[in-house]
């Protein structure tokens, strides 16, 4: 096995460190599922080790301790930024994200209605609790606010938001 999967890890882990450096779980969860990804297709028995030993500290850290699912299928860009360790964050396997994206908590990109996974472009900004369901494209900058749910496209630089929340009135007192 060549020095290339070595020298790729390192190069996007090193492009998340300064945008994830004031969490060590961030960086630790970055690092993890970066060394998944660049292990995810390569050929031969050292690469296939090494799958087995990330499959056993993705459990251990990403799924269990962070709550969190970050498949190594998924193609993310560099200087990806997790606050909070992207605890909850749930991603499809097939999904595509793009360079300087931020994932807060929670958030979730997923499919529906059996369709294509979400592809979301470079400098996007994911606020928490949101979801990105189905087969939409996020263009470049655009931000999606705190539990906003996106089921359409969304333009390049736009920001969605989620409808403000009312007070309902409150039933009669019963006598």
């Amino acid at each position: 096995m060549s020095r290339s999967w070595w020298r790729e890890w390192l190069d996007l882990t090193r492009s998340d460190l300064p945008l994830n450096r004031p969490s060590r779980e961030s960086i630790a969860t970055m690092a993890i599922w970066r060394f998944g990804q660049v292990l995810h297709d390569r050929p031969g028995a050292v690469a296939f080790a090494l799958r087995r030993v990330h499959g056993v500290v993705d459990q251990l850290w990403v799924r269990n301790t962070i709550g969190a699912e970050l498949p190594r299928s998924v193609v993310v860009g560099p200087a990806m930024k997790l606050p909070h360790a992207g605890r909850g964050v749930i991603v499809h396997p097939e999904a595509r994200i793009g360079a300087n994206v931020t994932l807060h908590h929670r958030v979730t990109i997923g499919v529906r209605n059996n369709a294509r996974p979400p592809h979301i472009a470079d400098g996007v900004y994911l606020g928490a609790g949101s979801a990105v369901l189905g087969p939409v494209d996020l263009g470049p900058g655009c931000k999606i606010g705190a539990n906003a749910v996106v089921v359409k496209d969304v333009a390049a630089g736009a920001t969605v938001v989620s409808p403000p929340a009312r007070v309902l009135e409150r039933p009669p007192a019963q006598t």
